[in-house]
């Protein structure tokens, strides 16, 4: 049996980057073999094992027979004659079909090592049309590698626009859909996998809810500020559908229900997009311009629409959302006063009711009483 180190780890080695990735291809081997070791086989498709004690994937070397359509339309060969080159051979990019001994011998069969000198993210064969899945892979690759000038090469832009035009994409199950998404809103030019999907012609199978997303999406400024402050995930996933509200877009709700219901997007995901929409038209006129007096039954509302009270934190992520837009600057006073209020509210303890003999719905209106007039005072007399 042989180990060879495989892919992301040697690329990233190369590119002079801390990679988290290691993975690792066995020759040789049997699933017998590697069970006796103390390996536990994790899914059914593929003869890939964890490590009894790094926890690291180990997968037999495979070759891939295409007998259907979609990422899963494959027939599996994982005999323990597949060679290394065969098993690099079914590989996405030249950049990844890159593999070590245990000497730290290099073994590049595919120029790999000259793709990641000149920058460039080309496919390894033309099997590589076979799998939908590397359209979202290399547009992920491009926004990890963008900043350090890699391009798509010609070649392999043309296959990727024969799988669009194929229709496969939407073949796509959802969870490889939304895993690779997620991956790529990790990277810091994020922007960069969504404009590649617009240039390739890919968005409107892949993202349908979002396919009016204009074909210069990484110029936005929305996206731009998200970039230069280095958003969270869900920040940088949400500022998309900030861009849809500052271009007038109707109902964001049914965009992100629909959006869930088809890739399974991760609740809080949804449940920001849809706290944005709620207290935008609260903070921003039509126009775009400020809200220049604000009541305290104003900031009140706007702190129960979004649940702050419970969850103080929906508060700072749908501010820290809106601080993206370009006028953000013009409700800084509004926010602070936003910020004051939602203190002042939880300072008000449903404790001190029920030892009044409070019970019932009256507790809860007689506590917003309460709040509301904590923070009229408090506009009516700031410090």
């Amino acid at each position: 049996m042989d180990v060879y180190l495989v892919g992301g780890a040697i690329r990233d080695r190369l590119l002079g980057l801390n990679s988290q990735e290691k993975d690792w291809v066995v020759i040789n081997a049997t699933p017998s073999d590697l069970k006796r070791l103390g390996y536990k086989q994790v899914g059914k498709s593929f003869p890939v094992f964890i490590h009894p004690k790094t926890g690291e994937e180990y997968a037999l070397a495979r070759k891939e027979i295409k007998s259907g359509k979609g990422y899963y339309g494959f027939k599996i060969d994982s005999n323990p004659n597949v060679t290394l080159a065969e098993d690099l051979y079914r590989r996405d990019l030249t950049i990844n079909a890159i593999a070590e001994d245990n000497m730290g011998r290099i073994i590049d069969p595919f120029n790999g090592q000259k793709d990641v000198s000149n920058r460039v993210l080309r496919h390894v064969s033309a099997a590589f049309v076979e799998d939908p899945l590397r359209v979202l892979r290399v547009s992920r690759f491009k926004a990890k590698l963008h900043d350090l000038n890699f391009e798509i090469a010609p070649e392999t832009k043309k296959l990727l626009e024969e799988i669009v035009e194929s229709g496969e994409l939407k073949t796509l199950v959802p969870e490889r859909i939304w895993q690779e998404t997620f991956k790529a809103l990790c990277e810091p030019r994020f922007d960069q996998f969504f404009q590649t999907l617009i240039d390739l012609g890919a968005l409107d199978q892949v993202f349908p809810e979002i396919s009016h997303i204009n074909c210069d999406f990484s110029e936005n400024h929305i996206v731009q500020m998200a970039i230069k402050k280095e958003a969270s995930p869900k920040i940088k996933f949400c500022s998309i559908f900030l861009i849809m509200l500052e271009d007038g877009h109707n109902s964001l709700k049914d965009v992100i229900t629909a959006m869930q219901e088809r890739i399974n997007i991760p609740n809080d995901y949804k449940n920001l997009v849809l706290l944005l929409e709620n207290i935008y038209p609260m903070l921003f006129s039509s126009e775009g311009n400020e809200k220049k007096e604000f009541s305290a039954e104003q900031c009140l509302h706007i702190i129960e629409k979004l649940d702050a009270l419970r969850k103080p934190s929906n508060l700072e992520e749908v501010l820290e959302v809106i601080s993206l837009k370009k006028d953000y600057s013009n409700i800084d006073t509004t926010v602070s006063l936003i910020r004051k209020s939602l203190v002042l509210a939880q300072s008000v303890k449903i404790n001190n009711l029920q030892e009044d003999g409070l019970e019932g719905s009256v507790i809860g209106e007689k506590l917003r009483e309460l709040r509301l007039n904590k923070i009229t005072e408090e506009l009516k007399h700031p410090e």
